[in-house]
């Protein structure tokens, strides 16, 4: 007769979307790695929505989880929404804080830099930039980034070329719509970096209905390196954000404060330039 094994503890995972493919890797890896710890997971999605993103912690610290990990869409943490001594690991992005929280992520300022470079080595000087959603409103390191790689190469940056999803339609939908605009419009084109591989396919049918083609009139390179980047058809330049180490060094910091032991704040986790055809 099967015995019935005791309940596990729970952890809460917080994510902006689950279709997302890099955000869905994130939970994906992080629920694996914490049940091998001996912990069940709530994975919540947010849905791109700052209010709901607060609903959700605050349920998860309501329910009596042992800590958190959230990738955040919030410009700060309000003051009371969680209880000081709840674990708590920020993932990809950290809200502002009275209290010390550790986070992993990437260094998106320096992917975007070494993106935006590598697009200007290929000739480009006209690059459109989709630097992804976020629930609140705050400046994106990938603007950042993005902004001072152009001012290094001596290129003038145009707010015009930095396009802005609403977060209100699928990804692709909202880029397809966006960059179908903007070149409708008569604003020169020849090189794009787009949020997520999902993006970038909205860019490409957005490109393809203006009479455009990557790479041969527009250059591409994504966010994510999803398998569907390397499938595609010109296959996409892509960085790779390593979700799988990104979770899994989390869920070390989350666990080793609910262990006691201190943490390092900030701990980054290594991107790849992924070069493929859509930038030849």
């Amino acid at each position: 007769m099967t015995s019935i094994q005791p309940p596990r503890p729970l952890i809460g995972i917080v994510i902006p979307t689950t279709d997302n493919a890099f955000f869905s890797n994130l939970a994906v890896h992080a629920e694996r790695c914490l049940y091998e710890a001996g912990y069940a997971s709530l994975i919540c999605s947010s849905a791109n929505s700052a209010e709901r993103e607060k609903q959700y912690l605050q349920s998860l610290a309501s329910v009596g989880v042992r800590g958190i990990l959230c990738v955040s869409g919030l410009s700060s943490l309000p003051e009371g929404l969680l209880p000081d001594d709840l674990p708590l690991v920020w993932m990809d992005r950290h809200p502002v804080s009275s209290r010390t929280v550790p986070c992993v992520a990437n260094d998106d300022r320096a992917a975007m830099m070494e993106a935006t470079e590598y697009l200007i080595g290929q000739g480009c000087r006209n690059i459109l930039l989709m630097p992804g959603y976020l629930a609140e409103t705050r400046t994106s390191p990938r603007v950042i980034g993005y902004g001072e790689a152009l001012e290094k190469h001596g290129i003038s940056l145009d707010p015009a070329y930095i396009l802005n999803r609403a977060g209100k339609k699928p990804s692709e939908t909202e880029t397809e719509e966006l960059v179908r605009g903007v070149v409708r419009n008569g604003l020169p084109v020849d090189g794009m970096i787009t949020s997520s591989d999902r993006a970038a396919f909205g860019a490409i049918t957005a490109l393809h209905k203006v009479g455009l083609y990557v790479p041969e009139d527009v250059k591409l390179i994504s966010f994510d390196n999803s398998p569907y980047s390397a499938m595609a058809s010109p296959a996409i330049t892509a960085l790779d954000r390593n979700p799988r180490e990104l979770a899994e060094t989390a869920c070390g910091c989350l666990l080793k404060q609910i262990r006691g032991e201190s943490v390092p704040e900030q701990t980054t986790i290594p991107v790849q330039l992924c070069k493929r055809d859509s930038t030849r």
